[in-house]
């Protein structure tokens, strides 16, 4: 019985790892570069989701400007991962990529969720199981359309290129350059989690950004102004791939400034955080001070000084405790992200952690 309910379950995952419908695959002729990895890996990574004991990794090469294999291992397998991607249409997608590979080098294109862990469900494929397509020369360009009713338009994806190379080649590396795909949009623009400014003791102040989906990002330019109006770049810094930056802001504080980050994409494009206000002076407020209002995805509330227990609750109409989150000790702005709560009446209430409480009043569009 033990046995029958183990090959159930492995048969059970096996089918729960595929996708439903099958997949189709014919060449095509209508690639365009959409990566060429002349000045970064593009966030890809290796290896494969599924790992074996064949696996080698890719690594990105600036000389070459491309990813390569070069491990020298025989009879080896390699496999690269794109970053997370939007599907432009339902049915299908077309996609390719230059190569360069010893003789007898196979191929296999999946198509995966965007899960970070497995199970990783395999919504389309150019073959079914194992098999492996060959490619037609040792360098040259693939392009094909996969059809599968499994790609929505709008899902999130990610595509997984696998390359199986035989014995008797372990000096011979294998090369993947150009990637050409027929998504939506590009890569997630990353994310601007919260953005505060702490003073210091030497009236100087230091802002900290955290940050997600940070992909196809080359770094921040942090942007400060007297009025919240004209804004001048005061500092850059690169990215890393790091969730928190942070960056020292030497000019002392006279009276009131605001501050703002720029992201900066590696394709040229741009998306601002949230504008937050620092005082000068130490200044009590006689209420909580929250914009945009009405609020949309995330609101910025300007609070005194926190403590270490400074702690913020939002309510719903009803009166219901919908979230509480900490404040950042010795910050006077946190972001509230309200992008999963329904439109409506909320009423926020900041705990200083010293015995003084305000509230404040909110509307979510």
């Amino acid at each position: 019985m033990k046995k029958f309910l183990l090959l159930a379950f492995i048969c059970f995952s096996i089918i729960a790892a595929t996708a439903q419908s099958p997949t189709y695959s014919i060449n095509s002729s209508n690639c365009s570069v959409f990566k060429n990895f002349n000045t970064s890996d593009e966030y890809f990574s290796s290896p494969s989701i599924y790992s074996s004991d064949q696996d080698v990794q890719f690594n990105w090469n600036l000389p070459l400007g491309a990813e390569i294999e070069n491990s020298g291992a025989d009879a080896r397998s390699g496999s690269l991962i794109s970053p997370i991607y939007t599907l432009a249409q339902t049915g299908e997608v077309t996609l390719g990529f230059k190569y360069q590979a010893p003789v007898g080098t196979q191929y296999r294109i999946r198509i995966i969720t965007s899960a970070s862990n497995p199970p990783l469900e395999i919504l389309a494929t150019t073959a079914n199981g194992p098999t492996y397509t060959n490619l037609p020369n040792t360098s040259g360009n693939i392009c094909v359309k996969l059809s599968d009713q499994d790609l929505i338009a709008g899902k999130q994806v990610r595509f997984e290129f696998t390359f199986r190379v035989g014995t008797g080649h372990q000096n011979e590396i294998v090369l993947f350059d150009d990637l050409a795909l027929s998504v939506q949009g590009g890569p997630l623009p990353v994310t601007f989690q919260g953005f505060v400014a702490r003073k210091l003791d030497d009236g100087t102040t230091k802002l900290l950004w955290d940050v997600s989906h940070e992909v196809n990002v080359k770094g921040y330019y942090v942007e400060a102004s007297s009025n919240g109006v004209n804004f001048q770049n005061i500092g850059y810094v690169s990215a890393t791939g790091k969730n928190v930056y942070s960056l020292n802001n030497a000019d002392k504080i006279s009276g009131t400034m605001y501050f703002r980050i720029k992201n900066e994409d590696l394709d040229g494009k741009n998306k601002y955080s949230a504008i937050i206000k620092l005082f000068g002076k130490e200044t009590v407020l006689s209420s909580l001070q929250v914009y945009p209002q009405p609020a949309f995805e995330q609101v910025t509330v300007q609070h005194n000084k926190a403590t270490e227990k400074a702690v913020f609750t939002l309510y719903n109409a009803e009166g219901k405790i919908i979230m509480q989150k900490l404040a950042m000790p010795n910050t006077q702005q946190t972001q509230i992200n309200m992008s999963n709560l329904n439109g409506g009446f909320y009423m926020l209430r900041y705990d200083d952690g010293s015995g003084k409480v305000q509230s404040k009043s909110l509307i979510k569009n």
